[in-house]
């Protein structure tokens, strides 16, 4: 891949400074707003005061938009564009998660110090769903048409619970058949020092996300009768203990470089030093050795290899813990790159728990499809980001996380996970920490990149 000139941070489209100013105060309104989810909505009305202040601080989407409520509170605003032929999401939930008492300042009332803006949401998500209401309203009030293209802008009310926001959007896109040309969600965003050997900035653009599959395993004890009769090498806990056991020594699940994961590393290898650069230029013929530093790291390791964990057990009674336990289960869960690969690695899973006597059932399945690097959202986007972040390396890469994103993957064409946040290191370690910030300076970029992606796609 052939290496760009990166023209410095200097060069940067920023908003003017008295537009930043007025940025900055909603979306201190935005974040005073205590948007923490709870199953018994003792938030609500921080909830209600969100979106009050939602309706006030973007009046021309209040008056001009169709607005779509889903669930508790998840909603999507629709610009209907002139001639259109395509419709097209930005999604950014406005959730966030509890603060805790490591924080330096109130998390749930906004401060702007140290030329940032810190409280909780600046990152993880109420700068980029202020970004891109604030590039909509802009573009409303200068007049422009949509042509061609329906605006969507959607947020959850519940993203960080896996709540069912989203779930319920995309069950409404398709009993109209609304179809989606991209969607662009969080996940991916500026950093410095994600990859190995290189100093520039990366934006890393999720074109995947790792998916979940949930699985009961169950075994039933064999025998019946008095307890003090039954025999001790007969137990369904020590027959699912040596099932998991097993499965956890088996190794099952090898590691592959999928498209995105190799592009990731091929698209920054022009700018990684000796000797990194030689082997990440010729990834095929070094891959056996790249693949194997990478499994022996937990973080790479994800990016190469369905994962397994067992995450519950149930067994026996407490009531009564000399009674030998009649049934023992577990769940399983699985987190794969691509379907295929875990279907081939459970038939391995099933063959162990034959021998155990280990039944297998399938409680949830939640894959979302790859979506190409080479479509025309994904270029639009690069052509973006280079105009208006112009010393940064556009990656494609593969998230390990989760995103509501995933729940489009049936009536959406391209699904990309990114927001232009410019993080070091300290903000990337306060998402779902203490001392959420972001820079000032960095929230006029946010809308310059929203309005110039709007306007090319």
């Amino acid at each position: 891949m052939k290496k760009r000139v990166l023209t410095g941070e200097e060069n940067r489209k920023n908003a003017a400074p008295e537009k930043n100013k007025k940025y900055i105060e909603i979306l201190k309104k935005m974040v005073d707003c205590k948007t923490v989810f709870t199953r018994d909505f003792e938030n609500q009305a921080e909830y209600d005061r969100f979106y009050k202040t939602i309706e006030e601080c973007f009046p021309e989407i209040a008056k001009r938009a169709e607005r779509l409520t889903f669930g508790s509170g998840c909603f999507v605003y629709v610009i209907k564009g002139k001639n259109a032929k395509k419709n097209i999401m930005l999604m950014s939930h406005h959730d966030v998660v509890e603060g805790d008492d490591k924080w330096t300042t109130d998390p749930f009332c906004a401060v702007e110090k140290d030329g940032a803006l810190w409280g909780r949401g600046t990152i993880d998500t109420k700068t980029p769903l202020f970004a891109e209401l604030q590039a909509c309203e802009e573009l409303l009030e200068e007049g422009y048409d949509f042509e061609g293209i329906n605006l969507y802008i959607g947020s959850s009310d519940n993203e960080e619970v896996c709540g069912d926001g989203m779930v319920l959007a995309t069950e409404y896109f398709k009993e109209q058949g609304i179809r989606f040309e991209a969607v662009l969600d969080e996940g991916g965003a500026v950093t410095t020092g994600m990859i190995p050997g290189v100093k520039n900035k990366s934006a890393m653009v999720a074109v995947h996300e790792k998916s979940r599959h949930l699985y009961r395993c169950r075994a039933e004890l064999n025998t019946s009768g008095h307890g003090g009769l039954n025999p001790s090498d007969d137990s369904a806990i020590l027959r699912l203990s040596g099932f998991m056991n097993e499965v956890n020594k088996a190794k099952i699940y090898k590691g592959v470089f999928q498209p995105e994961v190799r592009a990731t590393f091929e698209s920054h290898a022009p700018y990684m030093a000796f000797p990194l650069n030689v082997l990440f230029k010729n990834l095929t013929l070094f891959s056996p050795l790249i693949k194997k530093i990478m499994l022996g790291i937990p973080q790479t390791k994800a990016m190469l290899s369905t994962s397994i964990s067992f995450t519950t057990f149930f067994a026996g009674s407490k009531e009564d813990p000399q009674m030998r336990a009649k049934d023992a289960e577990c769940t399983m869960f699985l987190r794969c790159v691509r379907e295929d690969d875990l279907l081939n690695g459970l038939e391995k899973i099933k063959a162990i728990a034959k021998k155990y006597d280990v039944e297998i059932e399938q409680l949830e399945r939640d894959y979302c499809q790859p979506s190409s690097f080479e479509s025309r959202p994904f270029r639009v986007l690069e052509e973006v980001m280079y105009t208006n972040f112009p010393d940064v390396i556009v990656a494609p890469f593969l998230l390990t996380a989760g995103t509501d994103a995933r729940r489009f993957t049936d009536i959406a064409d391209s699904i990309l996970r990114f927001a232009p946040i410019d993080l070091d290191s300290k903000q990337f370690a306060s998402i779902h920490g203490a001392d959420e910030h972001i820079k000032t300076l960095n929230v006029g970029q946010c809308v310059c990149f929203y309005k110039d992606f709007i306007r090319k796609i």
